[in-house]
């Protein structure tokens, strides 16, 4: 990918353009590359916040009716991974409303700035003890080790990631060791208008039909009320991984992205021994892209 001139794709979004679709015809791509969706989203970095602050009871509705939900399928003691959090609102909210004593709570964005923004407005509206640990990553290649994460949950993170959705699936299958809660778009539940919508944007659908590809199982799906947009409505689909006979381990474990190689923490950066390879952390944030990842075979 060329090099962007980021003041002008700012007056772009300024101008109120749709700025995943000038990144793709600014890159010659016919679909949302992760690339793409870094830039967009850096972009709108705190406009997600400044929504949710300027209709907070809509944006508190909505989470409380995610978090009756996934709280159902939590115990004392999981570890929770929001994927694709953005700027950890809807998992700030959600977390506000469940008793349940967790051992880790994870998030992570593709977007540095979103996930800096993200963690003041979580220590500005969270109404209890829990710590959320944040770091960047792709979905499609998540730094975390093979069965280490009990639950694992989304808010539209899928959403623009049509063509990829089998490839995100199959990671977020890896990382899980008991189920995916993932509140995502509907396109089986949507109307007409709807899906021509999402068809245009590049959006997933069919999740039911990949999930049992790929040896999973959606155990219920359920409609959410609540939703911003009617011609993106969401449903929360229930999914147990397909059956995997490694021995799940008993915490989160970061690792090189998408592999098992194991990472710890080495100063400023998070290092495998396995590989040769560093991560830089930014203010507290680990940047766990392979992109980001630097060959220092001199160190180990």
């Amino acid at each position: 990918m060329n090099y962007l001139d980021i003041v002008e794709a700012k007056e772009m979004y300024k101008q109120g353009k749709n700025i995943t679709q000038y990144l793709r015809n600014k890159f010659n791509e016919s679909e949302n590359t992760s690339e793409i969706l870094e830039i967009a989203y850096d972009l709108q970095a705190g406009s997600y916040i400044e929504l949710v602050t300027a209709n907070f009871h809509k944006a508190e509705t909505y989470a409380n009716e995610l978090s009756d939900i996934l709280k159902k399928h939590l115990k004392s003691g999981d570890s929770l991974l929001d994927a694709g959090t953005g700027e950890i609102t809807t998992l700030s909210l959600v977390l506000n409303n469940i008793d349940i004593e967790l051992s880790n709570v994870l998030a992570f964005d593709i977007s540095w700035s979103r996930l800096s923004r993200g963690i003041q407005f979580h220590l500005k509206n969270k109404k209890t003890n829990v710590s959320v640990e944040t770091f960047v990553a792709d979905i499609k290649e998540i730094p975390l080790h093979r069965k280490c994460i009990d639950v694992v949950t989304s808010s539209h993170a899928l959403e623009p990631n049509g063509r990829s959705l089998t490839l995100l699936l199959k990671e977020l299958f890896r990382i899980t060791k008991r189920k995916l809660v993932l509140f995502e778009p509907s396109y089986e539940l949507n109307s007409k208008e709807g899906r021509a919508r999402m068809d245009s944007l590049g959006y997933i659908k069919n999740i039911e039909a990949e999930v049992a590809n790929l040896g999973g199982k959606v155990t219920d799906v359920i409609p959410v009320y609540n939703v911003g947009n009617p011609l993106n409505p969401t449903a929360c689909y229930v999914i147990e991984p397909p059956e995997d006979k490694f021995v799940a381990l008993d915490s989160p474990v970061y690792c090189v992205p998408g592999t098992d190689f194991k990472m710890e923490k080495n100063g400023a950066f998070l290092s495998s021994k396995d590989t040769g390879l560093v991560f830089p952390i930014l203010d507290g944030i680990p940047i766990l892209r392979t992109k980001s990842a630097i060959l220092a075979t001199v160190k180990f």
